[in-house]
């Protein structure tokens, strides 16, 4: 069994819950925050060979570390000083992503987000593991809505400050990364007494953890978050080049739309808890995916910045409750010794979609444009929708079956 320096308290305190929250923060929006910059680093790199592609890919390239490196943080989180993994994380996020600011060549600026993407895999790996720990049952649902809410809101300072400093040079987006540094000393401060995660001695209310690693359940949750990912991400990809052709150049702008995004997951994310009252967790994957359908063909269609950003807002609503939902589906169903690799692959479904994204809409763009390629994908995403609203129904009308049985 492993220990901690200091048992576990019941109900992690504030220090606690805003470290772990702000750690959380760091990773969601770490390749949107230059998404703002992608304009002018194309126009930077315009005699760059397939600078098209390579500006989309600079955005979403820490998605391969953090494929590459999750899984590894996340078997080191079950197994060493957590506290140890998070300095060597955090460290690693600011300079890789902090090196955009200095950067001379391309390959310089690729080498730098690789690294942030190692930052990135094991900060958020972290991030999963420690909420699995310290919140059990209800609490956890309620805290990982709170933690979903809580990357939202990161994303809408870094997008806005994205914007902002975009708009004064294509460079200026990259500084946001050093705001790592101060989390991580509030990190850990906070964490100091949580070396290695807990083993409870007996199941806990609220957790329907088997003995065993649930393969078949990480294989749909997993998978299901890839494609998810995947067409989200269309969003800081494609969205500031979807303005610029109807006229929407300046950077501040792009990134208030970004912004927008996130700030309309916030509501869903915080009530989470509430929502998991009334929809089962199969529902709001159904729902999740139909909001983003919506929102991904409203941007296809409008011809204004006002109807993109709604399409945007309501593609963020549909991501609130969807974030929390997928790790609390899995980390009820994983044994205790097994949270962090749980995390460290849970991180890599949702990186891999991200890395996905811009080769999954590349050859959308190019042969229906970019109004096209919208218009695709929220026609895949509505048959996901309806196919997993209807295993949301048959489910609910087993459970009704069995409660009319008793």
């Amino acid at each position: 069994m492993t220990t901690s320096t200091m048992p576990v308290p019941q109900a992690p305190g504030r220090l606690v819950t805003v470290a772990v929250l702000l750690v959380a923060s760091m990773t969601i929006m770490a390749n949107a925050t230059i998404s703002p910059s992608l304009p002018g680093l194309k126009a930077h790199f315009a005699d760059a060979d397939g600078i098209e592609t390579l500006s989309a890919l600079i955005l979403t390239l820490p998605s391969l570390s953090v494929i590459l490196t999750a899984g590894l943080f996340g078997y080191l989180a079950d197994r060493m000083d957590r506290r140890l993994l998070l300095a060597f994380a955090t460290a690693v996020y600011a300079i890789g992503g902090g090196s955009g600011l200095v950067a001379e060549t391309l390959p310089q600026l690729l080498m730098g987000r690789l690294l942030l993407g190692i930052g990135v895999a094991g900060s958020m790996t972290l991030a999963m593991a420690y909420a699995a720990d310290l919140w059990q049952g209800e609490a956890r649902a309620r805290f990982m809505g709170l933690q979903g809410a809580s990357m939202s809101g990161g994303g809408v300072v870094v997008m806005l400050l994205g914007g902002a400093l975009a708009a004064l040079h294509w460079r200026g987006a990259f500084g946001v990364y050093l705001l790592a540094l101060p989390i991580a000393a509030l990190a850990l401060t906070a964490l100091w007494p949580y070396a290695r995660r807990v083993q409870p001695a007996a199941p806990i209310a609220g957790d329907r953890a088997p003995v065993g690693f649930p393969w078949s359940t990480f294989a749909f949750v997993g998978g299901l978050s890839f494609l998810f990912m995947a067409t989200f991400y269309v969003m800081p990809t494609r969205v500031p080049f979807r303005l610029a052709e109807i006229g929407v150049t300046n950077s501040l702008i792009v990134g208030l739309v970004m912004a927008g995004v996130m700030v309309t997951s916030v509501p869903g994310a915080l009530m989470y808890g509430k929502i998991r009252r009334y929809l089962s967790e199969m529902a709001i994957f159904a729902a999740s995916f139909g909001l983003m359908a919506v929102g991904l063909f409203t941007v296809s269609q409008s011809g204004s910045l006002w109807g993109v950003a709604l399409g945007g807002m309501i593609a963020g609503a549909g991501m609130g409750p969807a974030m929390p939902n997928y790790s609390t589906y899995l980390m009820a169903k994983v044994p205790p010794a097994a949270r962090g690799r749980a995390a460290g692959l849970l991180t890599t479904s949702f990186f891999a979609g991200q890395f996905a994204s811009p080769l999954v809409s590349a050859p959308l763009v190019a042969n229906f444009g970019i109004s096209g390629a919208f218009l695709a994908l929220s026609v895949a995403l509505l048959v996901i929708g309806i196919a997993l609203g209807l295993r949301a129904w048959h489910e609910g009308s087993g459970r009704r079956r069995a409660w009319a049985d008793v």
